[in-house]
């Protein structure tokens, strides 16, 4: 028995879609399926929660972009027992991309019907002031959570997928942002022992995944079988030179710059002297000062 998870309004609709072309190929084949359609924020961590809550084994397959992923990981229970699998049809699709994946929701179902082949990955676990979650892709604090606040909250994104642009709204909002907001100083901790002290930070970004904001390799060499989280911070470098160093991060190329700070841990504590946006996958939860993030090594049981 497979548990489909589906966001119809994913991509503008493109979730609906997907669906009915995966559905046809459940009933070619004749296997047994339950189907739950999110319609708002919060649904998928609610669905989730119930449909793993038993002590039975669960295969829970998504239908939609990184944000509801996210939401559905951190809503499982009994870890133990659940696979997941994921066939992404959102606007950015940074996990796709990051796995390697070819958008094939064909390719995708084939595969996550295949029996004995799953496999372990590592996530990402988040604690905040404003309550916390799980992270698949990435989880960023400053400039890239507000890009994130912008694109959810711009109808720019609608209109984009609709002409299957979405990765614009990031580059669009993303250059106005990077002009509309404010450094602040901070402090990291990594693995309990280096403790870190920045000024004029413009974003902290921990990744399980190399890209994000809809293909954007902050942390290229992230592997999500490792066991390790890769940090990218970008601080103290002069605004006139961000729109170059940011072109350059399009490819791969910023980590060579003065200001970009990379680290590798398993855990990470950052503490902000001001309140900033916080995002998990995309998802904004909004203003935290402090933040927690620990990686737990194959936790998702991937079909």
């Amino acid at each position: 028995m497979y548990n489909f998870m589906i966001n119809p309004a994913a991509r503008s609709g493109m979730g609906r879609k997907t669906w009915k072309k995966v559905e046809k190929i459940l009933l070619e084949q004749q296997i047994e399926y339950r189907a739950y359609y999110t319609k708002g924020q919060g649904d998928a961590r609610r669905i989730a929660g119930k449909v793993t809550s038993g002590s039975d084994p669960v295969k829970l397959v998504l239908i939609g972009g990184d944000g509801t992923l996210h939401e559905m990981v951190s809503g499982i229970k009994n870890w133990e027992n659940v696979s997941v699998g994921y066939i992404p049809v959102g606007s950015g699709n940074d996990f796709a991309r990051g796995m390697g994946w070819k958008r094939s929701p064909k390719r995708q179902i084939e595969n996550i019907l295949r029996t004995g082949e799953n496999w372990q990955m590592d996530c990402g676990k988040v604690q905040t002031e404003r309550g916390g979650g799980r992270f698949m892709v990435s989880a960023g604090i400053g400039y890239d959570a507000g890009v994130c606040w912008r694109v959810n909250h711009s109808g720019l994104k609608k209109i984009l997928n609709r002409m299957r642009l979405g990765k614009l709204t990031y580059l669009i909002l993303g250059a106005y942002e990077l002009f509309a907001s404010k450094r602040f100083r901070g402090e990291l901790e990594l693995d309990g022992r280096c403790k870190v002290f920045l000024r004029d930070i413009l974003f902290c970004s921990v990744h399980n995944l190399p890209y994000e904001g809809g293909g954007v390799p902050f942390c290229p060499k992230a592997d999500p079988m490792d066991g390790k989280m890769d940090v990218c911070v970008v601080s103290r470098v002069p605004k006139r030179k961000l729109p170059v160093l940011l072109l350059q991060a399009l490819k791969g190329q910023h980590i060579k710059y003065r200001g970009v700070h990379v680290y590798r841990c398993k855990e990470i504590k950052i503490h902000a002297r001001t309140p900033q946006y916080f995002h998990m996958d995309g998802e904004v939860i909004g203003k935290v000062r402090k933040v927690k993030i620990c990686v737990e090594k194959g936790k998702v049981h991937m079909l």
